[in-house]
């Protein structure tokens, strides 16, 4: 049984989909899926989660979901889309029969969009969680499908600049969803009350984790207490605020090591560490391994899953 099954009631549990599902996507910016698949290794009745930093987007084509989705709750035919931005609880329930397609993104590539597409409206960065029915739009139906298509051809694609082809396709695809979303800018700034300042925690450390700031900085800039922030990090997450911050720096070297070819110095100072061999032991004990020793790892896992099958 997989470890979703023992989660503790007290917490929602936070996945990450390129730890628990697949390790050679760890720190991508983009993950795809087939809904089948999925469901699968997770289980047609998935539990209470969310994920922390990426927004991600079901997209059913056959079958039928029972949603819950923050605190709404749906039961929907195919075919149909879901919107759940990060660290929006969110649990559901579908047929052998249902299936479609997964995306995960990062929440970075996401907010320019919504920036461009609801300019001034500051709450637009706070989108709700949205499920939509498609049933009867065939031409937006013929167009999301194909994008579905070239995203999941893509994905498995070793071309050169096939990531950030991937990432215009889902940012495509997003923009095409955004359309057919009805009265969006009424409820754009419907997230409430804790959710709402824990996904400001979340937006603030995106931005500023290169300073890193202390957990008093944050708790000033989203103006609640300090304990109050530590409350909230607690309930959602089941981690200190300190966690969730040195997480976010974690994550960004992980994706420096793996994807550029700058020195192990050099990411340090990028990452706002003036002292290199200080970034080495905070990677090391935050990880268990290294920098050096993870860049290796993670080359010979890609190159051992780009081996073609004899």
């Amino acid at each position: 049984m997989h470890d979703r099954q023992h989660h503790s009631s007290s917490f929602i549990p936070n996945i990450d989909i390129s730890k628990v599902y697949d390790a050679r996507y760890e720190s991508r910016d983009v993950h795809y899926e087939s809904f089948a698949r999925l469901a699968e290794f997770f289980g047609r009745d998935m539990q209470v989660h969310w994920h922390d930093c990426y927004f991600q987007i079901h997209f059913l084509d056959s079958g039928q979901i029972e949603l819950q989705l923050d605190d709404q709750h749906y039961s929907v035919h195919a075919p149909l889309f879901i919107i759940t931005p990060p660290s929006i609880p969110h649990a559901f329930n579908t047929k052998s029969d249902s299936d479609g397609h997964v995306l995960t993104l990062r929440q970075e590539l996401v907010w320019p969009l919504l920036e461009k597409c609801y300019p001034g409206n500051q709450g637009a960065l706070n989108l709700p969680a949205i499920c939509q029915s498609l049933s009867g739009h065939e031409a937006e139906l013929t167009t999301i499908r194909t994008y579905w298509q070239m995203i999941a051809s893509e994905f498995q694609s070793k071309n050169t600049l096939h990531q950030e082809t991937l990432t215009l396709l889902s940012q495509a695809l997003f923009i095409q969803l955004l359309r057919n979303i009805e009265e969006l800018e009424s409820s754009v700034c419907s997230v409430k009350g804790n959710i709402k300042l824990f996904q400001r925690f979340n937006l603030l450390i995106s931005q500023h984790y290169r300073e890193h700031y202390t957990v008093p900085n944050y708790a000033e800039m989203i103006g609640i207490t300090e304990s109050r922030l530590n409350d909230l990090c607690r309930r959602f997450s089941n981690l200190p605020p300190k966690r969730l911050i040195f997480e976010r720096l974690v994550s960004e070297a992980k994706r420096r090591l793996l994807f550029s070819s700058d020195s192990i110095h050099i990411i340090a100072y990028q990452l706002g560490f003036k002292d290199p061999a200080y970034f080495a032991r905070f990677f090391s004990r935050m990880t268990g391994s290294s920098p050096t020793n993870y860049r290796l790892a993670q080359a010979q896992l890609i190159n051992a899953a780009a081996k073609p099958c004899r």
